[in-house]
């Protein structure tokens, strides 16, 4: 469907640009940037979500034991996803804590995902350059958000990576 927008002159500029150095046309810079609010940012926005640099998380990061990152994920994962995801569609299914996983990673840049089925079950691995405390926050986190959909995951935590079989 073909619709016309008015755009500041800056703007304009700076997402020509920006196409340019990512080698995209304008239309599909435009394109992924609208899906990007339209599927989670207005709802990060409505969350009070904050965006830090990696560089500034990794400080915060780096002042925690492991324990106390672990606790922040376990405590935070008890209820932020479930909210996350019921905002966004209405209930929470496995299906749509994966959706969220896959958000988390393209939109708020928390990790690298990927997914393999083999047969019955998935795995997951969320890859990272933060550090073994990132790897334990994300991985009660995200598994606070199975838990919640009523799935028993099983995960492994590594210093770069966590990985999830559903």
């Amino acid at each position: 469907m073909a619709k016309s927008f008015r755009i500041n002159e800056d703007a304009l500029e700076a997402l020509r640009e920006e196409a340019r150095s990512q080698t995209l046309s304008l239309n599909t810079l435009v394109n992924q940037l609208v899906m990007n609010y339209a599927s989670f940012g207005r709802y990060m926005r409505r969350m009070h979500v904050m965006m830090l640099s990696q560089q500034t998380l990794s400080e915060f990061i780096d002042h925690l034991s492991e324990d106390i990152a672990t606790k922040v994920g376990k405590n935070t994962g008890k209820t932020s996803p479930a909210e996350l995801i019921t905002a966004i569609n209405g209930g929470i299914t496995v299906g749509r804590v994966i959706e969220l996983i896959h958000n988390l990673s393209s939109y708020a840049n928390w990790f690298e995902y990927t997914e393999k089925n083999e047969g019955v079950h998935s795995t997951i691995t969320l890859m990272h350059e933060m550090g073994p405390k990132w790897s334990q926050f994300i991985a009660h986190y995200i598994n606070g958000a199975f838990a919640a959909a009523g799935c028993q995951a099983k995960y492994d935590v590594a210093d770069s990576y966590v990985t999830f079989t559903i």
